[in-house]
């Protein structure tokens, strides 16, 4: 897994339109593995996460409003309910909200 990630807060602005969210995203890319059902992995990039959610590009489809388990660095396995699925990006809501500070995607170095 790459540490070199690069981070950016998402406004309400570059939503597309949408309704404001409501819990801010942090802009990632990080590898890591998603577990539909417990059955098997998937490898995935997150490309996007919040304290509620996560947005991330996986090559095999995973059925809409399905459970899943994402692996997140700093955290360890995380369970999701999986709200939509586009081509090979999909979005997931966190069945209970995370700690950005304890994820190593977004918590920042002390100086």
């Amino acid at each position: 897994m790459d540490s070199g990630i690069s981070l950016r807060s998402v406004t309400a602005d570059e939503s597309h339109g949408f309704k404001p969210r409501r819990s801010p995203r942090v802009v990632i890319e990080g590898e890591t593995e998603l577990s539909p059902h417990k059955l098997y992995k998937i490898e995935v990039t997150v490309r996007n996460v919040s304290a509620l959610g996560f947005m991330a590009e996986c090559s095999e489809p995973v059925r809409i409003g399905s459970y899943v388990s994402l692996d997140i660095p700093g955290i360890g396995p995380v369970n999701a309910q999986v709200r939509w699925q586009i081509g090979v990006r999909m979005g997931g809501m966190f069945v209970d909200p995370i700690s950005l500070a304890r994820c190593d995607w977004t918590a920042t170095e002390a100086d």
